[in-house]
């Protein structure tokens, strides 16, 4: 965890967690063990004539848990949860990666509350810059309210790089995507990164289905 910002998965007692919020009240979420996959990233082929592929991040433990299992910024409209089918679009499966690192199951909860506020906040597509977002003066941390516009893979490193885990980064001071800085923002973009890319800077955890 980078010094401020908080953990949102802080347990109370024994069973109930308060998600202690930075940018504003919303509604507390339930207290809960996330299982493995959950915050994973998922990826298949058949983006730009077959070159690039399409990033998710896993909302369930499996692909099948509910019908709508991922997050995604699907190239059109917001950031939503996705069914399976809709994920892959027809096109090939490429695997599920998590970040380098240990990864808690506490930790897991992190990566899909995150995820879901994305989600929440209905950001908008962008092609060529991972997290779109108008730097403002004094700020250290990108919210995700700040946030204009993102890619599918900007899903995934905002997610990851929020809680610290490095997953793209040119120099050690332009890797946080999450970090209110010009040139960050604009190392992010393509054709430095991209899906295909991403999960090369990831733990490969399997090929088959999550």
């Amino acid at each position: 965890m980078k010094p401020g910002k908080k953990d949102w998965s802080l347990m109370i007692g024994a069973s109930i967690a308060v998600l202690a919020v930075v940018w504003g009240l919303v509604p507390l979420e339930p207290a809960h063990a996330a299982s493995p996959n959950v915050g994973d990233a998922v990826y298949r082929d058949g983006v730009v004539w077959g070159l690039e592929w399409h990033a998710a991040i896993m909302d369930d433990p499996h692909y099948n848990t509910t019908t709508l299992p991922v997050i995604q910024q699907g190239g059109s409209g917001y950031v939503k949860w996705e069914s399976w089918a809709g994920f892959l679009g027809g096109k090939t499966y490429q695997g599920y990666y998590r970040p380098k690192g240990t990864i808690t199951e506490a930790m897991r909860d992190n990566f899909r509350f995150m995820a879901r506020k994305l989600k929440d906040d209905q950001i908008q597509y962008n092609v060529i810059y991972q997290v779109y977002y108008a730097p403002k003066t004094g700020a250290v941390w990108v919210m995700p309210a700040d946030v204009e516009s993102m890619r599918c893979d900007g899903v995934v490193e905002y997610v990851y790089e929020w809680y610290g885990f490095r997953v793209f980064g040119e120099t050690n001071s332009t890797w946080d995507v999450t970090r209110s800085d010009w040139l960050t923002r604009e190392q992010h973009t393509f054709p430095n990164i991209g899906p295909k890319k991403q999960a090369s800077l990831l733990t490969r955890v399997g090929s088959g289905l999550p």
